[in-house]
Parts: structure tokens; sequence; C-alpha cells
């Protein structure tokens, strides 16, 4: 099954944006051919890559709210918004629940790929990061960031407090780490390279996103401790 994104496929994943239930079940043929099953193959393309190139216990699934995540936007929470992202966003974790378990993203788009390392905190979860990250540990993951940000132009998202907790000095030299308190994701977009015909090549496609990702190994490791 094809794995790759043709130049109609991104056509119509840019133009989600704007659809409203409607226009959406009026392509939604469409969207189930040149962008749903593309989806599901790519999942099951990459994965293996992953789990050979950064961690076995890598696990995806290639299903909405698997590794896929669902092109609906969620209305409860954010009414001001259009029904349907305008992007596809992947998700490969390392750990029993996937909403907290280390991750690393792709966000496919139109017009760019991004890439991501990170973590989800619960009280227990929060409670161990800020501990290793304090300690002699915190020093690796430093390292492991300056790399991965010497490679890349890396945000950091996820800091939630002004000041470092209480039970630590204020002047630790990993105050900005000890700051998360809801997760922590390292982040960057990068412009698609189309091919000749305007689309992604399904292979050209699954190697970058190996390259990239394959970058955030250290970063990944270290979460999964």
């Amino acid at each position: 099954m094809n794995h790759g994104f043709s130049a109609d496929a991104l056509a119509l994943l840019g133009a989600l944006g704007s659809y409203d239930k409607e226009r959406f079940q009026a392509e939604k043929k469409a969207y189930e051919r040149l962008i749903a099953k593309p989806a599901k193959a790519f999942v099951v393309a990459l994965l293996p890559r992953l789990q050979a190139e950064i961690s076995p216990d890598i696990t995806g699934a290639p299903k909405t709210n698997g590794s896929i995540a669902p092109i609906n936007n969620d209305l409860r929470f954010s009414p001001d918004k259009s029904p349907y992202k305008d992007h596809l966003l992947f998700r490969f974790w390392q750990g029993p629940n996937k909403k907290l378990a280390p991750t690393l993203w792709v966000r496919v788009s139109a017009t760019d790929l991004g890439f991501a390392t990170g973590v989800g905190f619960d009280k227990d979860g929060l409670s161990r990061f800020r501990a290793r990250v304090a300690g002699p540990e915190g020093a690796e993951f430093d390292a492991a960031v300056a790399a991965l940000s010497a490679k890349h132009p890396v945000q950091i998202a996820g800091e939630g407090l002004k000041r470092v907790p209480k039970e630590f000095p204020a002047d630790h030299p990993r105050g900005r780490w000890l700051k998360h308190n809801k997760g922590l994701q390292l982040r960057w977009p990068e412009p698609v390279a189309l091919d000749g015909e305007g689309g992604l090549d399904g292979d050209a496609l699954v190697a970058l996103c190996t390259a990239r990702l394959r970058d955030c190994a250290e970063v990944h490791r270290w979460l999964v401790g």
C-alpha cells in the first residue's frame, strides 16, 4: 500500500482546515483514499525502522487514536477552531501508557514537516523526572538536548511554572527543566521536500523521518530511563 502523500493528498489536507462538516462528508471518500489509507501505510512502514534504529520497544498502531491523531478538532474545548485539522500527527511511544510514555512525533502538512520527542507527566512521573534531572543523570539529559539542538532549531514546550519548585535551589543549574510540570516536548518544523510530481514520496518520507527521529534518540532513551 502506498505510504506517501500525493500532490492531491497534500492539497486536500491543506484545505481541510476550512471545511465544515457538510463539506468534509462530501469529500470523505477522497479523504479516505488520498489521506487516511496512506497514513496507515506510513505507520506500518516507519514503525519497524524506529524499532530497529532507536528501540525495539517503541510501539505504534496504524489506526486513528493509535499512532494517528484524529483529523477532527475537539470543539468542546476550542469552539472557535475549525472542525478539522490541516495536518496529520503521528505518534510512536515506548511504555504502557500512551498518553504519558516517552514519545516520538511526526507532523505532516502541505507546507512543512514537524518532528518532536517528549513525555507527559502524571504525579509519579513528574516526581521521577525531577529527581533524575536534578541529580547526576541530569547532565546527560542536558548533553542530549544540546546535541539535538546543534542539529535542529529545537523549540521547547511544556514549561508550566515561573519558578523552580521550592524543594530545589532557585539557582539549580537545570532549573529550566524543573519548571516543567505537565509535560516536556522538544520539537522543530522544516519545509517539505516535494517529489517531482508535487507530493511526498513514501520511501523518501520514511527515510527522512527515520533520520530525524534518530537524531532524537538520545533524548528519547533518557526519558525512557
